[in-house]
């Protein structure tokens, strides 16, 4: 009996400390209140019609006594605008607690109705938290809406012009049919999904202007980390594929970047002009910016920049690059060596032609970024040369190098440092000379095919820069 009384009274003082802890104890004393890691929470823009990424914000209850509430949107059910708190979404949650000293996490998503117009679009609410003590605190909410049109697994079967009107949202990839061409006006936007790509067996033409860039890119807005897009990491989408049966594809003032590869050209013959690429950027893939198989190509005034593995993989053929910049400094992998020429392909012999690099800049974080591989028994003077370029590599023998300056990463203006360094090496990378660069003055005086670099600035008809582009004084 005495045992007995001795647990009761045990549990008796246990229960009445307990009750004595303000945390569980829920006022509705209107001294309290809430506090918010924001006041205003700002999303990425997002395509009209396509659900957000969530966003988050925290709830804190910083007083000695808990709270109760409700989160509602003001604009209701009819808000673009969803909540989730406590495992619980929609656009109103009713009878939340939240003890004295703790948190919740705020989570936000956001679909807004397409209007049609090409005009970026405000959407705003807010969340009004009501509390049980009749207090009414609010947490706005911010995001812009971009109307788009969305293509699911289409098939381009006949000549199609893809307009800058809108922007395009590509699932499950978007196919040129043989036969078939796919023009992008200038200023054509197109966003591909996750493993989304652009197939080509037909034919692609892809001519922007300086002033209206054509653009191939992921269709994720949001940011990765902090201060990170995801526009800015390699690996979002797949990439622009010309299969074997493709020709005559013509890239002019593209941007394409942010894939699993660039352009990748299936294995074809190099008496009919596979792709041209000019004054364009191929930059920032997981894998190789551009890769051929036995293609003929001319590709010029373009950054070629920031692979996973090489800039440049080609396997026989007939290339001509003139006035580039191949630098492989990618944040996200070493990669192996800006340029790679050889003649096989998987193991496998590839017809090689010729591969000529004229007034570049190929360069990198290895101590060699020119690599051939190609056999003796065809390797001959007019099967790979270099000209007029700065060139990162020890081989300074190497007698296919002509008028070439040699780099290295013991010059201190050399690597890297040939870029301006509020562009170079980094997220945007741009690849703008510096004005120590060992890179300036060395083109070819007699080149006259292109006048005008990447960013429009002219080239001198003597002593113009090598690479895609001119050096400009920002110095008032």
């Amino acid at each position: 009996m005495i045992k007995l009384y001795r647990i009761i009274s045990v549990l008796s003082i246990s229960l009445a400390i307990l009750s004595c802890h303000d945390e569980w104890n829920f006022s509705t004393d209107n001294r309290y209140e809430l506090s918010f890691s924001a006041d205003t929470v700002k999303m990425d823009t997002v395509f009209a019609g396509i659900a957000s990424a969530s966003a988050w914000f925290m709830i804190y209850n910083t007083n000695d006594v808990g709270l109760r509430f409700d989160a509602v949107m003001g604009g209701g059910s009819e808000s673009p605008f969803r909540i989730n708190l406590d495992g619980q979404g929609g656009s109103q949650i009713t009878e939340l607690e939240i003890p004295a000293g703790d948190s919740l996490f705020c989570f936000i998503s956001v679909n807004i109705p397409q209007t049609g117009s090409p005009e970026l679009f405000h959407a705003f609410d807010s969340i009004r938290f009501i509390l049980e003590n009749g207090k009414i605190q609010c947490v706005r909410l911010s995001a812009y809406g971009q109307n788009a049109v969305i293509l699911r697994g289409r098939r381009i079967e006949s000549d199609t012009t893809l307009t800058a009107h809108l922007p395009y949202i590509v699932y499950d990839s978007l196919f040129v049919a043989p036969g078939a061409e796919l023009r992008l006006a200038p200023g054509a936007r197109l966003y591909f999904h996750s493993g989304a790509g652009l197939d080509v067996a037909g034919r692609l033409v892809a001519e922007g202007k300086p002033d209206s860039i054509i653009l191939m890119r992921g269709d994720r807005l949001d940011l990765l980390l902090d201060e990170l897009p995801y526009d800015l990491t390699a690996g979002t989408w797949q990439g622009v594929r010309l299969r074997s049966d493709s020709y005559d594809n013509v890239f002019s003032y593209c941007d394409i970047h942010g894939g699993d590869f660039g352009i990748k050209a299936d294995s074809a013959t190099d008496d009919r002009l596979k792709f041209s690429l000019h004054s364009s950027v191929v930059h920032n893939v997981s894998g190789t910016c551009l890769e051929a198989t036995g293609c003929r190509i001319d590709v010029a005034n373009s950054q070629i920049s920031n692979a996973g593995e090489s800039c440049v993989d080609i396997a026989g053929g007939e290339s001509d690059f003139n006035f580039c910049t191949i630098a492989s400094f990618s944040v996200w992998k070493m990669g192996v060596q800006a340029v790679l020429i050889s003649a096989a392909r998987n193991e496998m012999a590839v017809p090689f032609n010729r591969a000529r690099f004229s007034n570049c800049i190929i360069t990198g974080r290895h101590d060699d970024e020119f690599i051939s591989i190609i056999p003796d028994s065809i390797k001959s003077i007019d099967s790979y040369s270099v000209s007029h370029s700065l060139v990162m590599t020890s081989d300074t023998l190497d007698h296919h190098f002509h008028k070439v300056l040699f780099d290295n990463h013991d010059n201190p203006t050399g690597g890297a440092a040939n870029f301006s360094e509020n562009s170079r090496i980094g997220y945007r990378s741009v690849y703008r000379l510096d004005s120590l660069s060992r890179a300036r003055g060395i083109a070819d005086s007699t080149s006259v095919d292109w006048p005008v670099d990447l960013a429009g600035v002219l080239r001198p008809p003597v002593g113009a820069d090598a690479g895609c582009y001119q050096f400009v004084s920002t110095a008032k």
